[in-house]
């Protein structure tokens, strides 16, 4: 019997892939878990022997056990729910905005007129801010890319923007470029925090897209 291509194999088990990426994503944001199990996917796709007598979907759940590591790693870190993170997002956004229109960090007053919040809710906020779970701030190079060999990363790669392509070196390491932080990266970039959150974001939807068929 022929053996599935690798696509094939991907897109008949999509709903076990991502219903096992739903199932360790407790603690972790969705998008990295998913990310992870297609690479983890695609990697239990190349290796399945049908002659094995094996079905491929134990293989894969056996394959996608390696996703608790994600879990176990972060199981104590805070989850911040959604509506806090859009609060988050406006305070950040004001801040940056402020930042670049004094030359300086602003005060929690033009903060708080600049947002419309109360002084005790951005102090709040701020508090949180530093605990926010977010694939850029983890202490965590996303597994999804352990090498430079695939070819849809390399596609994203040069797909990207000059700025991006930076964000996506030195918060996977690929190229061989070193590791940085959220604000390490921030600092060398001259922007905020939150915008590199984002842009990593894009650039890790982007990747699980071709992971996804």
């Amino acid at each position: 019997m022929k053996k599935p291509t690798v696509e094939q194999l991907l897109t008949e088990h999509k709903r076990l892939i991502e219903s096992e990426a739903a199932r360790y994503a407790k603690f972790v944001p969705l998008h990295v878990v998913t990310a992870e199990a297609y690479r983890l996917a695609k990697e239990a796709a190349q290796s399945f022997k049908p002659e094995s007598g094996n079905k491929f979907s134990t293989h894969l759940v056996n394959s996608l056990k390696k996703l608790s590591r994600i879990s176990t790693k972060y199981g104590g870190i805070l989850r911040v729910p959604e509506n806090k993170q859009f609060r988050i997002h406006k305070l950040n956004q004001a801040e940056e905005e402020l930042r670049n229109e004094y030359g300086r960090p602003p005060s929690m007053a033009e903060l708080a007129q600049a947002t419309g919040m109360g002084l005790s809710e951005i102090t709040g906020l701020k508090q949180v801010r530093k605990k926010e779970v977010n694939v850029s701030n983890l202490a965590y190079s996303p597994v999804f890319i352990e090498g430079d060999n695939d070819e849809w990363v390399h596609f994203v790669y040069h797909d990207l923007p000059q700025r991006d392509k930076l964000i996506m070196e030195h918060k996977t390491g690929f190229g061989g470029k070193p590791l940085k932080s959220n604000d390490e990266l921030a600092k060398m970039l001259n922007t905020s925090p939150s915008t590199i959150s984002n842009r990593v974001k894009i650039i890790t939807d982007r990747i699980a897209e071709g992971w996804k068929g």
